[in-house]
């Protein structure tokens, strides 16, 4: 039988050997366009709507809820209903922008990737 880690005697070291990630997970309303799509895709040119899946991971050194995922996740919620109303008025920006400017303003808070899912069915991932 195997014995039980003492999490109380692990040592901060040990942790640190490890990559560790507190990752968040919510969904936005918006509405976004694709200017020149390809002829197969035409529809998307005009405005339409998604229930946009946004993830994002941080990096963590300490497995004690170094940072909090309601509060990392408001943060990010927060931001985007500031910068682009509620629902989201995205425009022309694609998922990767879209993923990208999320990336740009965490940054200084340790998030080192971001997705942006349309109806989970595909998205964008934009890494450091």
């Amino acid at each position: 039988m195997r014995k039980k880690v003492d999490q109380k005697n692990q040592s901060y070291t040990n942790c640190l050997q490890m990559k560790s990630e507190v990752i968040i997970q919510f969904e936005m309303e918006g509405f976004h366009n694709y200017p020149n799509p390809p002829e197969q895709v035409e529809f998307l040119k005009y405005p339409h709507r998604h229930t946009f899946t946004i993830k994002c991971g941080y990096k963590v050194t300490d497995l004690n809820r170094e940072k909090e995922i309601f509060i990392c996740r408001d943060i990010v919620k927060e931001y985007l209903s500031e910068a682009y109303g509620s629902p989201c008025q995205f425009e022309n920006m694609s998922c990767e922008m879209i993923a990208k400017e999320i990336l740009e303003f965490s940054k200084e808070d340790q998030m080192n990737w971001c997705e942006v899912w349309e109806e989970n069915t595909g998205g964008a991932k934009v890494e450091l």
